[in-house]
């Protein structure tokens, strides 16, 4: 019996006839995924791309703003439109091929993000489109009017793991190639932790063995995410020893960052990324926050361990949501206010500790 006979089957037959409508009917594909985006989003993305053109399909990757520096690893990052204007190099500027992309699509794909909004302000340029929508995702509570299809699975580690598993129930797992496989397994590696969170399912490791068959380097992979560049490193340090707060009535721990001091460490896209886990490593510490000043809100991450719930604290006090161990939101106000909620928050979910 091969490795993917062993994978558990999660889709009703009515949503897989809904998909297979969806993609056999159009021809012209927009894929999109949220603003900033991170190593699932880039890896499903690219993944679907390379999977509609296996069946001949044409599709366009649109990412409302250009992912970060450290996720440059994964393989295809820069074959995509960038929505947001380049100020800084016009020359580079694709603003208007993105709204020329999505304008002319027949259809549009969205992977790991449950409502519109999150797309930045790539969202009104979807919103003007006529062409029905796709969600694939594994965040809770999807707006599902906003779509046509809704693919939508919380209990799964990634939005990479329910685009496998969907390749795979709609019939097509030999279609997925090392060019398919790579960026998946790099979307899975990275939403959990280097398979540190949500991923104790068997499954997980049945869907990876099977990437792991089509032969790409997968410790290169690990190797290449794992390299930092010198101002992260001094960045990080500056946010271990002057910014982390330890609350140890709570066993929780905080590091915020303000815009100038990210300006002060030249701080670029990615830099800060995987910060949040570090107080993690503390002897006694369950649940941790960070927060990043950025121009117009506060950007929230949310770590923790065990039972305690912190997609509920980033769904209730940040406009968040996300896994139990591993959720995030924004906050409108100051970084000082947003310190003091979370702070507020923690009595409420001591029963946890």
């Amino acid at each position: 019996m091969s490795i993917q006979e062993n994978i558990s089957r999660i889709f009703s037959p009515e949503l897989l006839g809904q998909v297979k409508e969806f993609i056999d009917s159009h021809n012209c594909f927009v894929v999109t995924t949220h603003m900033s985006p991170d190593g699932d989003a880039v890896g499903s993305t690219v993944a679907m791309c390379r999977y509609l053109r296996s069946k001949g399909k044409q599709a366009t990757l649109v990412f409302n703003d250009r992912p970060g520096y450290n996720l440059s690893f994964i393989k295809g990052i820069d074959d995509c439109l960038v929505f947001e204007r380049n100020n800084q190099e016009p020359e580079k500027c694709q603003h208007d091929a993105a709204v020329n992309a999505i304008s002319e699509a027949e259809a549009i794909v969205c992977l790991d993000y449950n409502a519109l909004y999150r797309l930045g302000d790539l969202a009104d340029e979807i919103r003007k489109s006529q062409a029905p929508r796709l969600l694939i995702d594994h965040h809770l509570d999807p707006v599902v009017e906003e779509f046509s299809v809704v693919v939508s699975e919380p209990s799964l580690s990634a939005a990479c793991e329910v685009e496998y598993r969907l390749i795979l129930e709609l019939g097509d797992d030999n279609l997925v190639t090392r060019e398919i496989a790579e960026p998946l397994y790099c979307g899975m590696m990275t939403d959990t932790g280097q398979f540190v969170f949500n991923s104790e399912r068997k499954d997980v490791y049945l869907i990876v063995a099977r990437l792991l068959e089509t032969g790409f380097a997968k410790e290169e992979l690990h190797r290449q995410f794992a390299l930092e560049l010198e101002r992260r490193v001094r960045l990080k340090g500056y946010c271990l020893y002057h910014k982390m707060v330890i609350i140890p009535e709570h066993q929780a721990a905080f590091i915020s960052l303000s815009k100038p001091e990210l300006k002060r460490f030249n701080h670029q896209k990615g830099d800060s990324e995987g910060f949040v886990n570090a107080p993690l490593d503390i002897k006694g510490i369950k649940v941790v926050a960070f927060f990043r000043e950025e121009k117009n809100f506060i950007k929230v991450s949310l770590r923790s361990k065990g039972d305690y719930p912190v997609n509920i604290i980033a769904e209730k006090f940040f406009n968040g949501g996300g896994h139990k161990n591993a959720s995030g939101g924004e906050f409108q106000g100051s970084l000082q206010k947003a310190e003091q909620l979370f702070v507020k928050a923690l009595p409420l979910f001591d029963k946890y500790l």
